[in-house]
């Protein structure tokens, strides 16, 4: 393995532009210092660490890591009891904040950690990186270490962090729809006629939602009622970690303008719902709503949102859309298909982490049914 030096970061405003430059990632999206710059402006809680690899005094790749508190309790119920140290694992956890340490990033679905220049071995790098994060010289202490979220390809790279006693896990998939059709109408009349009269149905009942795309001033001054709505679908989550502040949206819109897609659903005077996308390489990426619960019953304003994914993406062209996790049987009612993730977690202390192992294994994502509506 290649000996990198590495040096780290506490902002990203510390590190130089020319950085971005060497390692040609300037106009990328998710590894681009605006993007990352509005993460950390918007979400101060969180505790970021850049660690930047060099080789040879040239920069070859950056990893960004966020610390934070987590609460487990709730996760340790999703568990089953079927083995007593497992059961021993859960009462230690439950009603506990635990410290935990991501590579990545805890408001995105992929794997967003790590970005290696081209030419460079991945694999090395993440060797490096995962003897890297237990001696890294953060303000308080991580529990716990975390690598999110690997495809196959990325995992093939990732798995290597295995000698360094990481284990793996899977988590819910990121629902992936690929576009063929030229249009809306088009995509209708290619889905089977139970799953056209759902689609058909949710532009119904949704007829009177007024659908409107803000600005990031509009974003700013309604940013108390967006927080609220994004608040109700957070609390439904199984872990408990920090929440995404509106603010993120409005300096991500500044920065990106067009490429942010923040769209509201009104019943009158009311704010409902509203959704968000980000446009990335050919690919438009579904990221957080937010709902009032009451009127998503009434005017089925989630799958409208879904409905209206699916436009938007027709209309820009792109290949594909990332729907997301959560939700995953309604995603595949529209036709997307899982994209498969894994991810890699491990304990400060060894003899904790090998108590650690009986309860990943455990670790079980919700079933659901895939189903498949296109006509043959």
């Amino acid at each position: 393995m290649s000996n990198y030096t590495c040096t780290s970061y506490s902002s990203i405003n510390d590190i130089d532009d020319r950085v971005f430059i060497a390692l040609d990632s300037q106009d990328t999206f998710y590894f681009s210092k605006p993007f990352l710059h509005a993460f950390e402006k918007a979400n101060p809680l969180i505790t970021y660490t850049y660690l930047l690899f060099s080789l040879n005094d040239k920069p070859v790749a950056l990893a960004i890591t966020q610390a934070i508190d987590i609460s487990l309790d709730m996760a340790s119920e999703k568990v089953p009891l079927t083995q007593q140290l497992a059961r021993s694992i859960q009462c230690y956890l439950s009603g506990k904040k635990t410290h935990i340490l991501v590579c990545g990033n805890i408001f995105l679905s992929g794997a967003y950690g790590l970005y290696v220049k081209t030419g460079i071995d991945k694999r090395s790098v993440y060797d490096t990186l995962s003897r890297k994060l237990k001696k890294l010289s953060i303000p308080k202490k991580p529990s716990l270490f975390f690598l999110k979220d690997f495809n196959a390809t990325e995992d093939a790279s990732a798995s290597i962090a295995e000698k360094e006693h990481f284990q793996s896990f899977t988590v819910e998939p990121n629902m992936r729809l690929h576009l063929r059709w030229k249009d809306f109408d088009s995509y209708k009349n290619a889905l089977k006629s139970k799953y056209r009269v759902k689609v058909n149905r949710a532009d119904t009942l949704s007829k009177n939602l007024t659908v409107r795309s803000l600005s990031a001033p509009e974003i700013r001054s309604n940013k108390d009622s967006l927080q609220l709505l994004y608040n109700n679908v957070t609390s439904k989550a199984v872990f408990n970690t920090l929440t995404i502040t509106i603010e993120t949206y409005a300096l991500l819109k500044n920065a990106f303008k067009d490429r942010i897609i923040f769209k509201t659903y009104s019943r009158g005077e009311m704010l409902v719902g509203f959704s968000t996308a980000f446009i990335v390489d050919n690919v438009l990426d579904a990221h957080f709503i937010g709902l009032n619960y009451e009127f998503n019953k009434t005017d089925a304003v989630y799958q409208r949102m879904l409905n209206d994914y699916i436009r938007q993406g027709l209309s820009l062209g792109v290949k594909e859309i990332n729907l997301g996790r959560t939700a995953s049987e309604i995603k595949s009612t529209l036709g997307a298909v899982p994209e498969q993730l894994r991810c890699y977690i491990k304990h400060r202390r060894t003899a904790a982490n090998m108590l650690f192992k009986p309860l990943v294994r455990q670790i079980e994502m919700t079933e659901y049914k895939q189903h498949t509506p296109f006509k043959k």
